[in-house]
């Protein structure tokens, strides 16, 4: 008999609060909180919890050492300048100091010149409420980390399938047992989201076939019966060489092609001229592998699509996100059980700040963002430069949450820009990690045991409630009363009363979070019946309600009976909510549009082709030469951005922030597990431990992101957050992802030859064949030259950022190593 979980605690408790892990992660995993004298005691999942059934992953169990870290900022924290230390102050004080430098920039500089950037990893209430703030305020420098994270996908599928916003999941995990075949792309279930994980091998063992595509051999493809590993950004090709063969083996719905899908004999050229043979070429995946996982998903139905990160986080992420639209559409994979395209974080409802906002003048100076998308949030990528070279306009003040400035692209030319440029940096902390190592400001913030709100970036397109636990530790306060604070100060009381009138009766200084969550909820039709009287798990069928709902009655009813969660079950299974012309797919045709004349318009590509990524040795040759290596990157088990690597448990899971290298590259530059090493790219340099591993492909290397080198458990420099090698110059063009899945770079050991192993490293490449790119139509518009030219640039011999022949101040970083 196996090892059965105790169904409750055995420590002693007087009440138990049933919640939900709020923005750890995607999951939202029900929870049980046992709380003795007002002090938690135990953490359990919820076993009635429908997605997560009582499981809970390292970041669940390891949250008791969130709660209570004794490294948690604790209280208000100010300085004048980086190079002081913080001071201590009251709540007061700090405020009053924020509001003050804020006021001074807005008076000097314009109200653009402050930018605030919000994230998923904190309250929604923070999300909304900064942004309102920034709205009232006249910046339009408002940021989401979208942009950084894993939007991009939902950009391509508002212009395949249409939707309301961002394209979103069509059907939840929970669904994935009704799948005969699941194809995943750019994720490693077990490790990113082990909770859903459960649902992939629910699936595996009722016969379920598993295709999983990923740019190295991770843990979830231990359960894939046709693994891919492929090159990094090379998804389309290999996508496309799957639909050669479904067309070629007539292996398409034609019903469903011939009534809902757009521009398939358009796309045909283009996929003619890329075979499997080809396809192989480019992607590193075997010709025989692409035509087996080309049959396995066409003759297994009905068949669903799944990933993440690894098709956002490049190049050609909008293309390559269409093509996997396509293959479910084709097969007719759309708007029926156990089908589906369901990216996960991908499944935030469309959101608004206020509906109020309306009235206010528009703002005058324009958004720094050269995306080619007008809508969804603006990049964090845009502004390493714009802040660094105060261009096309000052930016002086930043205020955000998280552990932004470590997980940026171009970091270290970032952090510069804070020492050069910033007069005011504020931020809501949970720890003294990276970013609020570059503020003036360090407001503590609540963690969600300590508030109540909604889970708002739940996969599943759920959303769901979580309830106050505990009082608030220390000094710490909501963001949103952060929010409040600095709003009355700069505004007034009374304007802050009218444009945030939820306040707390017994402190008006804070704000009613029920109430003020209910409003923001009913400010989108989607949502409007969503609120905590229809997701309370204390009081409501537990899992909270998958929007949209547009009423409270909807928000309470399962869709079918055997339904285990309410809501909207399947996107796209019949008429498309709202829309005024009562279409299945709120598209220009009223079909899936393979072809996209509104992508054309605004100058990508009318069908989805691949397009190498501009970190490649095809399309920068000058750039290989020096960096001949592929850097893929990723997230452990053990942590989803800041938060877990600063928590014992789940840190001793995977310390190190290791390098993976292959075994035969390792033995041409005489690299052993564990070594020393060391990787360089265009834009800087970082230290690190080997792990040599056939899991990565001998051209590539592998390392994880989200760690931090002011993190406590080890050593600072080898845990420095690899966006220090991302360039924050050339992106995604459609919508500004920062290539964090396709970089190059050089390896080798420290204390070793760094020419010696570049040398090594090109002679070792010989071995491999040509990639087989038409020049002429499959590179994108990079503009390397153009891009670059007059950009701040690092120099590799003083590893120093460099700017019209000046090196910059370094902000509050480590020192770089010898070797």
């Amino acid at each position: 008999m196996g090892l059965q979980p105790l169904p409750e605690s055995i420590r002693e408790y007087d009440r138990v609060v049933t919640t939900t892990c709020s923005n750890m992660c995607e999951a939202g995993c029900g929870m049980l909180i046992y709380v003795k004298d007002g002090r938690v005691v135990d953490i359990y999942g919820d076993s009635e919890h429908p997605v997560n059934r009582g499981a809970l992953c390292p970041k669940g169990t390891g949250a008791f050492q969130h709660i209570y870290n004794p490294l948690r900022i604790k209280y208000p924290l100010i300085r004048k300048t980086l190079d002081d230390e913080f001071q201590r102050v009251s709540w007061d004080d700090a405020l009053d100091f924020a509001a003050e430098r804020l006021m001074k920039v807005r008076d000097e500089y314009g109200p653009e010149a402050v930018m605030i950037h919000r994230t998923g990893r904190s309250d929604m209430l923070w999300k909304s409420g900064s942004a309102r703030f920034g709205r009232i305020f006249g910046t339009p420098n408002v940021v989401g980390q979208g942009p950084i994270c894993c939007e991009s996908p939902g950009v391509a599928m508002n212009y395949v399938f249409g939707a309301k916003d961002l394209g979103r999941l069509m059907n939840p995990v929970i669904d994935w047992t009704n799948s005969r075949c699941i194809l995943g792309a750019g994720s490693s279930q077990a490790n990113n989201h082990p909770v859903e994980m459960q649902w992939l091998l629910d699936a595996k063992e009722r016969g379920t076939k598993i295709i999983w595509i990923d740019p190295r051999f991770n843990t979830t493809m231990i359960h894939a019966d046709v693994p891919i590993r492929l090159r990094p950004n090379t998804d389309a090709a290999l996508v496309m060489g799957m639909i050669h063969v479904i067309m070629k083996e007539d292996l398409y719905d034609h019903e469903f092609v011939d009534k809902w899908v757009h521009g398939l004999d358009e796309w045909m050229p283009l996929i003619e001229a890329m075979p499997p043979s080809r396809a192989a070429s480019i992607t590193w995946v075997p010709e025989e592998t692409i035509i087996e996982a080309a049959r396995t998903f066409a003759t297994s139905k009905p068949a669903c699509v799944t990933g993440c990160l690894g098709t956002a986080q490049t190049y050609n992420a909008v293309n390559i996100n269409r093509c996997y639209a396509a293959l479910v559409a084709i097969t007719g994979n759309i708007g029926v059980r156990g089908g589906g395209w369901n990216w996960l974080h991908n499944c935030r409802p469309p959101m608004s700040s206020g509906q109020d906002l309306a009235e206010l003048p528009p703002i005058k100076a324009p958004v720094i963002s050269d995306k080619l998308v007008g809508w969804a949030d603006v990049s964090a990528a845009n502004f390493p430069n714009a802040i660094f070279t105060q261009k096309p306009y000052p930016i002086k003040a930043v205020w955000w949450n998280g552990n932004m400035l470590a997980q940026m692209p171009g970091t270290q030319k970032y952090a510069a820009a804070f020492k050069k440029n910033v007069d005011i940096a504020i931020h809501n902390s949970f720890h003294p990690n990276f970013t609020q190592h570059h503020a003036h400001v360090s407001f503590p913030i609540t963690s969600w045991v300590e508030r109540e709100g909604v889970v708002h970036h739940g996969n599943n397109r759920l959303c769901q409630w979580y309830n106050q636990a505990i009082e608030p530790n220390w000094e710490c306060r909501n963001d949103i009363d952060v929010v409040v604070g600095l709003f009355d100060r700069i505004f007034g009381k009374e304007e802050g009363l009218k444009w945030y009138p939820w306040r707390r009766d017994d402190n008006p200084e804070f704000v009613d979070l029920a109430a003020m969550c209910d409003w923001i909820q009913q400010q989108e039709s989607f949502t409007y019946g969503i609120v905590k009287e229809t997701m309370d798990p204390e009081t409501t069928p537990k899992g909270g309600v998958m929007w949209p709902a547009f009423t409270k009655e909807e928000a309470m009813q399962y869709e079918f009976p055997d339904a285990a969660i309410r809501g909207k079950w399947i996107m796209y299974e019949d008429t498309y909510p709202e829309d005024p012309q009562g279409r299945r797919f709120p598209t220009p045709s009223g079909k899936i549009e393979i072809a996209s004349q509104a992508l054309a318009d605004i100058g990508w590509d009318y069908l989805p082709q691949h397009r190498e990524s501009s970190h490649s040795p095809v399309s920068n040759p000058t750039d290989f030469e020096k960096h001949p290596l592929i850097l893929c990157t990723g997230r452990p088990v053990s942590s989803f951005h800041e938060m877990s690597h600063w928590w014992p448990w789940c840190d001793e899971l995977e310390p190190d922030r290791y390098i993976q290298v292959h075994p035969q590259l390792a033995q041409v530059l005489d690299i052993s597990d564990g070594d020393y090493v060391k990787l360089e790219s265009a834009v800087s340099e970082l230290d690190g431990y080997a792990w040599v591993t056939e899991e990565t492909d001998p051209r590539q290397v592998w390392s994880y992101c989200s760690t931090d080198e002011y993190q406590p458990f080890v050593p600072g420099i080898t845990n420095r957050n690899v966006s220090w090698l991302v360039d924050d110059v050339v992106t995604d063009p459609v919508y500004n992802q920062a290539e964090f899945k396709s970089q190059l770079v050089l390896l080798w050991k420290r204390g070793t030859d760094k020419e010696e192993a570049r040398r090594k490293i090109h002679e070792f490449l010989k071995q491999f064949p040509d990639y087989d790119v038409d020049m002429a139509k499959e590179l994108g518009a990079y503009t390397n030259d153009v891009a670059w030219k007059g950009a701040p640039h690092w120099d590799a011999k003083t590893k120093k950022v460099m700017w019209q022949g000046e090196a910059a101040e370094d902000g509050n970083v480590l020192p770089f190593t010898d070797g």
